[in-house]
């Protein structure tokens, strides 16, 4: 089991509802994990003698409704997501200056659904290789409906006492991009070429979501590239908490359009 998909079980016992319903069309701390792991591997620093050095103080910028929304679970979740990002940086054999933190903070200039993640090196004195994160805590009891695992991690049974999800593709095609939505699981297998995602009847992976534009955003593969592209869409589309135009979608990387949150996968089963 990998590092953000521990996470994910601590996530799911500390919640203990329906992560759709409680993060609907607001940041979901998944993408906040996947995003403070990118920032340690982005802004780490290679130092005399081969050594690499990593941030080990971490803040997270929340709008007013996405700040409140957390509330509730902040203390435990920073705590959380610094144990997350302290197992990262001890599998990579990065270094650090004292023990990982993290910070939420509330931005009355962000919107709903955004968020901004800042990185610094702080303490003193000779850098020392993270601590392993504490075991993980068992997994939330049968019925808990998990998020899809993230960050190269590969989709595996659980003991929730659901079935698989389904996986909407051609018959027999061997998958190998796919868009797993949050919520009802479903994978969308992505076709080579052009897969508009939308509202409306001529989009190829439709979401029944009043925040969705008819045709909102395409995700385009083309040999082993996956970029997604806002098609003008009224509330745009995000990915990692950041608005883009277009971008180039690594595993693991969940993109937000309306209320809907996908993860992309990359899925050799």
């Amino acid at each position: 089991m990998g590092v953000l998909q521990r996470f994910e079980r601590r996530l799911e016992g500390m919640v203990g509802l329906a992560f759709a319903r409680v993060f609907k069309g607001k940041v979901h701390p998944a993408e906040i994990a996947h995003a403070l792991q990118r920032e340690a591997d982005e802004q780490r620093s290679v130092l005399s003698g081969g050594r690499v050095l990593s941030p080990n103080l971490f803040v997270v910028s929340l709008g007013p409704v996405d700040f409140d929304n957390l509330a509730e679970w902040s203390e435990q979740l920073a705590g959380e997501l610094a144990d997350m990002v302290a197992e990262h940086i001890e599998a990579e054999g990065y270094q650090t200056f004292g023990d990982i933190e993290v910070r939420l903070e509330r931005d009355e200039e962000l919107r709903t659904g955004v968020f901004e993640v800042a990185s610094h090196v702080a303490g003193a004195g000779a850098p020392h290789r993270a601590e392993p994160a504490a075991p993980p805590v068992p997994p939330a009891p049968p019925g808990l409906p998990p998020l899809p695992p993230l960050a190269g991690m590969r989709a595996h049974a659980t003991d929730t006492g659901a079935q698989d999800p389904p996986v909407v593709g051609r018959p027999g095609q061997r998958v190998s991009h796919v868009l797993v939505v949050d919520g009802p699981g479903t994978k969308h297998v992505l076709e080579p070429g052009s897969n508009v995602l939308g509202r409306g009847t001529e989009a190829d992976i439709r979401l029944p979501d009043t925040g969705v534009s008819r045709k909102h955003a395409d995700v385009q593969l083309h040999g082993g590239t996956v970029t997604v592209e806002d098609l003008g869409s009224t509330n745009g589309t995000l990915v990692n908490g950041r608005r883009v135009a277009s971008q180039d979608l690594a595993d693991g990387d969940v993109i937000r359009i309306g209320h809907s949150v996908l993860v992309y996968r990359q899925d050799g089963s």
